[in-house]
Formats: C-alpha cells, sequence, structure tokens
C-alpha cells in the first residue's frame, strides 16, 4: 500500500524529518518508533478513527505541532496513515514487516535496533489500553517480548540475559505480535508465504 509516487525509503527520510523538526522530548522521534505506534494502535481490539490517535504521536496538548505550512501538516499524516495502513496489512496477511534501526559500529558488525519499534508499541498499547484488555496470562506471554524490548523495565532484565536468551525474545517478537493482532480480530488469516523479511534503515 505504499504511494508509489515516494519511494519508500524517501518516505521514511520525510517522517523523520517532520517528527524530528516538529516534536518535542514526550514526541514520536523517529519512524521505527511511529511504526511500532501505528502497528499497536493496528492491534487494538477496537476500530479506531485517526482522530483517536494521531494526536498521540505529539504527545500532550501543548506538544502539538504548530505547523509552518498547511502542505507539511497534509503530507506528514498522508504518510503517517499510509504507514498505518501497511502495518495493518501486515497483520492481517501474516506479513508483518517492523521498520527497524541499524547501528554499524565501522567494524563490519550491524546491530538491528528493535527499542524504538518495542517503545512505540507500548505508546500505543498504554494509549488504546491494548496492554489490559483481554485474559491476563495470554497477554503477559504475547506482549513479554515488546516489553522487555519497549520499557525501561525490560531493558534492566535484558541486560542479566545471556546472548542465547536475548535470541529467543527477539526471535518471538513479531510472531507474538501476529498472534496479539489474530486474538483480537479472529477474521484475520495468517498467510504461509511470509518470508520473514524487515525493512532495516541507515
Amino acid at each position: 500500500m505504499q504511494d508509489d509516487s515516494l519511494p519508500v525509503e524517501a518516505m521514511y527520510e520525510r517522517l523523520d524529518y517532520y517528527l524530528q523538526n516538529y516534536g518535542t522530548e514526550r514526541s514520536i522521534m523517529s519512524v521505527s518508533e511511529l511504526d511500532g505506534f501505528v502497528t499497536s494502535v493496528g492491534c487494538s481490539k477496537d476500530l479506531l478513527a485517526p482522530n483517536d490517535w494521531l494526536h498521540a504521536i505529539w504527545g500532550a496538548q501543548e506538544d502539538q505541532p504548530k505547523w509552518h505550512e498547511k502542505e507539511e501538516e497534509d503530507e506528514f499524516y498522508g504518510l503517517v496513515m499510509l504507514l498505518h495502513l501497511e502495518a495493518v496489512d501486515g497483520l492481517i496477511n501474516g506479513t508483518l514487516s517492523p521498520i527497524y534501526l541499524e547501528h554499524d559500529d565501522q567494524k563490519g558488525h550491524v546491530t538491528l535496533i528493535i527499542e524504538d519499534w518495542c517503545a512505540g508499541f507500548m505508546r500505543g498499547a498504554r494509549l488504546t489500553g491494548l496492554n489490559q484488555s483481554g485474559e491476563r496470562d495470554f497477554l503477559d506471554d504475547v506482549l513479554a517480548s515488546v516489553r522487555l524490548f519497549g520499557t525501561p523495565a525490560g531493558w534492566e532484565k535484558l541486560d542479566a540475559m545471556s546472548d542465547a536468551e536475548v535470541t529467543f525474545w527477539r526471535e518471538s517478537l513479531e510472531p507474538s505480535v501476529i498472534r496479539l493482532a489474530q486474538a483480537n480480530h479472529p477474521e484475520i488469516q495468517i498467510s504461509q508465504d511470509n518470508d520473514g523479511s524487515m525493512p532495516i534503515l541507515h
């Protein structure tokens, strides 16, 4: 569902530009975090209208941007809706492809940074009540990975884990989010041809 007039990398760059230039310390600050946020909204049991969640990208009422031009506002929210539709499409088709950042240590070792995406997902979960609406044991199971990588309490636990344990929780992240979406939307039929590819930003 990408806008054919704007290549995907350019779309991400434009979103990052707006987030970084119009955001505050309480705002979502990267396209990775924004992707996690809109994915969380898509997992919600309730069908939310854009006006129910778009404002939360920026934070509180006083954090809402004062746009220099109406065209910028229109472009930003149009791109956000495209990102949201892509996330929902991935949930519906079982081809969820989170947008993760990557870090290159200049020695050829590249590390995926998934914390931003998970922090965005948790932001959306708090807004929609996603992390509280449902059977507690199930929620604790499907949200375990995203809570580990997306909250300060989780980061402390990760610091004490072995590499194998961290890898286990990392690999369970996308399947767990799909399970959550399925539980809230039983009509979703999971595709069997997911190749597991993930968009990565440099």
